[in-house]
């Protein structure tokens, strides 16, 4: 919406959220919570602080983050998709498809066949061990 107002495109293969294209300052921010109710944090962080993001919640980062260090702090980021949440991923799966061939989360980071696999592998593995223990009366 912010792109149309400043006369930018918005082409049908790319999404400002998977982009990453636009920077939610704080008169967006305001805004956002204006508008939709959706309200945002910045989060400053210490030297020896660490800062834990919810898996799912978005974010933002920039140069220093959306997480400001007032020092020389690093940030790392793990992926995880856990089995409970399949559905969701595949949702997010189908969403990155549409994006141009050439975007960087056009193809599937998720995994989500392969969470699966496992997931029932390692289900029917632990069954099969246990298989001489559940048939007993």
């Amino acid at each position: 919406q912010v792109a149309e107002e400043q006369g930018q495109e918005n082409p049908v293969d790319h999404d400002p959220i998977h982009d990453q294209s636009w920077y939610l300052d704080r008169p967006l921010r305001k805004r956002l919570h204006q508008e939709y109710g959706v309200q945002g944090w910045a989060i400053v962080q210490f030297l020896g602080d660490v800062v834990f993001i919810p898996a799912g919640a978005p974010h933002q980062a920039r140069t220093r983050d959306t997480v400001h260090n007032l020092y020389s702090c690093i940030k790392v980021a793990e992926d995880f998709v856990s089995p409970e949440h399949v559905k969701h991923c595949f949702w997010l799966t189908q969403e990155f498809r549409y994006l141009s061939h050439t975007h960087t989360n056009h193809e599937d980071k998720l995994q989500v066949k392969n969470v699966i696999y496992h997931a029932v592998k390692d289900a029917v593995g632990i069954l099969r061990a246990n298989e001489s223990s559940l048939s007993r009366p």
